[in-house]
């Protein structure tokens, strides 16, 4: 079984490549990278994923926030529908 590492190896770097630029035009925004393609940046991770299947179908492709090194990003398991609670 192949990684998801090893299978986004070219997006990942072309994502590192072209970080600095990233961080100047989008800031805090999710973006659509295939192979050393840049493909649109989003406001919201789900509007990055829906453009991927419009684009990409089935195949994959890399959604990465803009951020700083560092920089920590926590999604708590309610907010993702890990969890849910019943009254």
């Amino acid at each position: 079984m192949v990684s998801v590492e090893k299978t986004l190896q070219t997006e990942l770097q072309f994502y590192e490549k072209n970080k600095q630029e990233y961080l100047k035009l989008y800031p805090g925004q999710f973006v659509l990278i295939k192979g050393e393609q840049f493909a649109g940046a989003f406001t919201t991770d789900a509007e990055a994923y829906r453009a991927g299947l419009d684009k990409f179908g089935d195949h994959p492709f890399l959604i990465k926030q803009v951020l700083e090194d560092g920089t920590k990003v926590s999604y708590p398991a309610l907010t993702v529908g890990a969890i849910t609670i019943h009254s």
